[in-house]
This record gives C-alpha cells, structure tokens and sequence, in this order.
C-alpha cells in the first residue's frame, strides 16, 4: 500500500508539471513595449495637433465674427444719425436760410440767430473734419490722428424734455420768431401752436430735445478719470452736447468720410468730396461712410500687408497701419448714407 500512495502522488505531481509549464505567461519583449510605446505617442500627437487646430480655427472665427458685428454696428450708429440730420422738429428752413458752422466744442446752441423768419441763422445739419487744414475739435480726447471727424446735429424724433437745451418752433403766425431754444428743462417757453393762445400748458409749441454729436476715432477704449488711456484698442466715440466721450464700438481703426454734394439744387449728389469749400455744406446730401475694422487681438504668425481703400485715401502697412500694428486681421465697411431731411426738402 504505501508503495502504491507513492506512485499515485508522484504520477499526480508529474502529470501537473507536464499541463502547467509548457502553458506559462512570458510577457512582453523590450522591442514590442518600445513599439508600443511609439505608436501610442504617434496617436497623442496626432490628437493633440488636431485639438490645437481646431482650437485656433474656433478662436479666428470668433475673431472675424467679433470685427464683422463691430464694423455692421458701427455702420448702422453713423447711417441711423446721418439719415436724421437736419431734422429740426416741424421746422423747415427756408430757401434763404443762413447756414453756420459753429463749434461743436462750445455752447450747443451757439451759431442759431432766430430773429428773422426769413433768414434765420440754422447750423449746418452735417459737418467735418477731414485733415489738418480744418483743425479738429479740441475736445476730443485721445482722438487717432488722420482720421474724419462727424458732426451731426438734429432734434430728437420723440416730443419731450432733456438738458441741456429744447428746441421748440412756433405754429403761430403773429410770433416774433420761427423757433428758439430753452435752455432749462421744465422752463416755460414763449411760441405757441396754430391757436396762438397765450395761456399754458395745452398751446405751446412742442418741444424736443436738440442733439449734436461729434463722432470721431479714439486711440483707446478705457481711460482714467483724466482721460489717459488704459488699454490701445481704437474705438469709435460719441461726444453729444458737450458731455463726456461715450465708447460706442471697439475695434473700430479708421473713419474716412466723403460728402456728396448736390450743386444744381434738385436734392441728389452730384460729387464727392472729402474736403468741401465752406459754402458747399449747406449742400451735403449724402456721406459715404468708411470703416476700417481690425481684431481686438493679435493672430499668432500674420503678418498684414494689404492695402485698403477708404474713400480717396488708402491704408496700408508702414502708411496708417504701424509696424506694431501687422499681426492684426482687418476688414473695410463702406457705404453711401442719404442725409434724408436736406435732400428731401430739395427734392420736395
């Protein structure tokens, strides 16, 4: 019997040695974990490049959709002011109206001589300053070099109060004047509507808000409380009735304007100009208006060496864009604007 025990536990142990060795794990060789290895960094860095691409196509198309809006809103601020120019209540000037130019630095309502119905004083619906042969207002903060400035001046659509100056225009034929400015708010005025009857509220003339704003580029969008700038992104600014510049569109570069001119009375421009003479703006009719929009951020590795038309003048790197200035993607915004009150009373 124990010889028998011995032979079946050494047959047994025999047996699991020969079904065990032969099927043991050996793992992976130096050569296939080094190949491993490889493929698996070739696979990241094929994500990797491709996550990195996509990332800076999404952030260039947020770039150009950013300057897109900007330079479409920018347009539509000037062409809903330029269209409304001249709209000076019920009042129509007369044929022998005597247009000023007064500054848009001082007093709003200076240059306006109501005494006369006949030949009253009115300042010009739509004025500016082109180049340095014009100076450009002095109260214009940060204001980019060479580039337009707008005025615009009009009465608001809305009857109603607003400081710090009220146009009103008489309906009343026995007035001594065809409108007259009230310089406080909820101060009485002296015209009166069709009845003429003296006794307020019901009959006196209706009064709007008089607006004059002077659009222009400034060199920053922030500034501090003595208007030095905190950042260097160009902007287009509105300074209305001798208020404050208010930031109105970042990006905006550069404004050029050329005003058409109707010479032979019938409403319509007949030329376009930069630089009118003098007499020649009372006969603005239209402005074509030009944008030069940029990113508000640099592109890594461009390098802008384009040329853009703005009007009569043209832009380009070295002459308008600085050096500093290339790695920034542009686009141009042009479109004529029909100054809709003065051609209007001319067509009419």
């Amino acid at each position: 019997m124990p010889h028998l025990l011995t032979y079946a536990m050494t047959k047994s142990t025999n047996t699991t040695s020969k079904y065990i060795l032969p099927g043991r794990q050996r793992g992976l060789s130096l050569i296939e974990l080094m190949i491993s290895i490889t493929v698996g960094l070739l696979l990241l860095a094929g994500i990797t490049t491709l996550i990195v691409q996509q990332s800076s196509a999404r952030s260039e198309l947020e770039k150009s959709s950013r300057q897109i809006e900007n330079g479409r809103y920018a347009m539509d601020i000037l062409r809903n002011d330029i269209e409304h120019a001249g709209f000076y209540s019920e009042y129509s000037p007369p044929l022998g109206s005597i247009y000023q130019r007064p500054n848009p630095c001082t007093e709003v309502d200076a240059g306006w001589d109501n005494g006369s119905f006949d030949n009253p004083d009115v300042p010009v619906p739509i004025y500016g300053y082109p180049n340095a042969t014009d100076p450009v207002p002095t109260c214009l903060p940060n204001y980019k070099s060479g580039t337009a400035v707008l005025v615009i001046r009009r009465t608001a659509t809305e009857p109603g109060y607003a400081a710090p100056n009220d146009f009103e225009v008489s309906q009343c034929p026995t007035d001594t004047k065809p409108f007259e400015i009230v310089s406080a708010v909820g101060g009485v005025g002296t015209l009166h509507q069709k009845d003429c009857t003296a006794s307020p509220p019901g009959t006196l003339a209706i009064r709007r808000a008089y607006i004059e704003r002077i659009y222009y580029i400034s060199t920053c969008d922030v500034v501090d409380a003595g208007n030095a700038c905190l950042d260097s992104i160009p902007t287009l600014k509105m300074k209305e009735n001798g208020g404050s510049p208010v930031p109105l569109v970042e990006g905006i570069e550069n404004m050029q304007l050329d005003y058409g001119i109707d010479t032979n009375g019938d409403g319509s421009p007949d030329s376009y100009t930069a630089s009118p003479l003098a007499a020649n703006w009372p006969d603005v009719m239209a402005v074509r208006v030009s944008l030069l929009a940029r990113n508000n951020e640099p592109t890594a590795g461009y390098q802008d060496n384009k040329s853009y038309t703005l009007g009569s003048i043209t832009i380009q790197s070295g002459s308008g864009i600085p050096a500093t200035d290339v790695a920034y993607k542009r686009h141009v915004f042009s479109e004529v604007v029909r100054a809709i009150n003065p051609s209007g009373r001319r067509a009419s």
